[in-house]
């Protein structure tokens, strides 16, 4: 590369300097190099003035939360399936149909007349025998002259004796000869302490009066044959009164045809009427 003469640099000043564009001993580059220099202090003013660009902060990532064990569970269930739902609403239904389907269960209650064998079997088969036909104590089935619906046409006559017994029957208390029953009867009434000697014992305070009740039905249907009319019979099987009121209270107290209680203190019928009254049938 050539190097240019000093004389064509002087020209080159001096025209520089005529024209007004400035020159130096040191050539024409100085005035752009101060251009630039300026340029450059312009931009970074400009530069320091602007304020910074701002880098939006990094959203901050909140770890997941964990699922409790019973979500997840639920989650991960298998899910009931469509064709379910009808058959759940049929269910009810179903169920009341089924439920009248079903017979009732047998209760476990003894009925009178079955309690009453029970009871009859314990106290007095001993005396009366197991059929009825009198060993000690008299007979009372109904092939006997002295059957107990013979003797006692009404229920309420026999439970005042069964209860009594001869010797509180008797008067005086203890008594012979004095007479009971149906006076109606064939052969007459009887009397206390006719049937070889031996009295009739008390059962009041031995036997609760519906087990009382429960003894003289057996002796009177099963043995004495006495049929009672479906009107006298309650849904449960025990006795009403021919008027349809119940025999026993709810403590189990025999009661009369009126409500009241059958016996007074002294244990015989309130109402002794009661005693002579026409019976449930003829045997």
């Amino acid at each position: 590369m050539s190097e240019v003469p000093d004389h064509l640099l002087q020209r080159s000043r001096d025209r520089r300097a005529a024209l007004g564009l400035g020159g130096d001993a040191t050539g024409g580059d100085a005035p752009a190099a101060a251009t630039s220099t300026t340029s450059t202090s312009v931009e970074s003013a400009s530069s320091a003035a602007r304020p910074a660009a701002v880098t939006p902060a990094e959203a901050t990532i909140e770890p997941a939360r964990p699922v409790p064990a019973y979500v997840a569970a639920s989650l991960s269930r298998k899910k009931i399936p469509l064709w379910v739902m009808p058959v759940l609403a049929v269910l009810p239904l179903w169920a009341i149909v089924y439920v009248n389907t079903l017979s009732k269960p047998r209760t476990t209650v003894p009925t009178q007349l079955a309690a009453g064998a029970t009871a009859y079997a314990a106290k007095c088969q001993s005396c009366h025998m197991a059929d009825g036909s009198g060993g000690a104590g008299r007979p009372i089935m109904a092939a006997a002259q002295g059957g107990a619906v013979a003797t006692f046409p009404s229920i309420a006559g026999q439970l005042q004796f069964v209860w009594l017994g001869s010797n509180l029957t008797a008067s005086p208390i203890g008594s012979k000869g004095t007479p009971y029953g149906n006076p109606d009867r064939v052969g007459g009434q009887h009397t206390t302490l006719s049937y070889n000697g031996n009295p009739m014992p008390t059962f009041k305070g031995a036997l609760t009066q519906a087990e009382l009740l429960d003894i003289v039905r057996h002796e009177r249907e099963t043995f004495g044959g006495e049929k009672i009319p479906a009107s006298q019979i309650a849904p449960d099987g025990s006795l009403l009164w021919p008027n349809g009121k119940p025999m026993l209270d709810a403590t189990g107290i025999l009661i009369g045809p009126d409500g009241k209680a059958l016996f007074n203190a002294d244990g015989k019928l309130a109402d002794p009427t009661l005693a002579t009254a026409a019976p449930a049938t003829k045997s």
